[in-house]
């Protein structure tokens, strides 16, 4: 009777436990102190976003997206030093930014070194061209009353092009880490 009642108890435990989802991450690499501060809160919170929504819709093919956000200050060393933290976690399947063309420049090296997929900032996009439904999200992102500047955009769309090529991975039965989304861009 008793191995019976343990027995049953373990099955409960065992179906009331849920699997936790993998985790991947996507490095964002930005000014966020400094005279080029704007220009990191502005896709800082796009970045922020593009996760958030993501993660609601349950995430992608099973695993979950984390935001590793650091900044580089706009200064070319300091994006060296931020790639070469990004790289060190494997977890890390992608960067997205560093939004200079000097700071893109002193990290990409380091970047494709590594074999790590990077995806320089974009172009500015005119915000008065934003839908009032983008501008909405992105405002419900932001702690306070910050409205999407002419970054925002090329930002939001860095990380959609990372959900398609993510979906495209676990559509065809492969694992979403470094050496797959790598292999992606080489192939794209």
């Amino acid at each position: 009777m008793k191995r019976t009642l343990l027995i049953f108890a373990l099955i409960i435990l065992l179906t009331a436990c849920s699997r936790t989802p993998p985790v991947v991450k996507i490095g964002l690499a930005a000014p966020f102190e400094g005279r080029y501060r704007e220009v990191g809160y502005d896709v800082i919170y796009s970045a922020r976003l593009a996760v958030r929504e993501i993660n609601q819709a349950g995430g992608i093919g099973g695993y979950r997206v984390a935001l590793v956000a650091l900044d580089d200050g706009g200064d070319p060393e300091l994006a060296q030093d931020v790639a070469r933290s990004l790289v060190v976690d494997p977890a890390v399947v992608a960067v997205v930014g560093h939004w200079r063309p000097e700071t893109t420049a002193a990290a990409a090296s380091i970047y494709a070194e590594a074999g790590l997929l990077f995806i320089p900032g974009g172009d500015p996009y005119d915000p008065k061209l934003l839908s009032t439904d983008f501008v909405a999200r992105y405002e419900a992102v932001t702690p306070f009353d910050e409205t999407p500047g002419m970054l925002a955009v090329p930002a939001y769309a860095a990380f959609m092009t990372l959900w398609q090529e993510m979906r495209e991975l676990t559509d065809a039965g492969q694992p979403i880490n470094r050496q797959t989304m790598a292999r992606m861009k080489d192939e794209g």
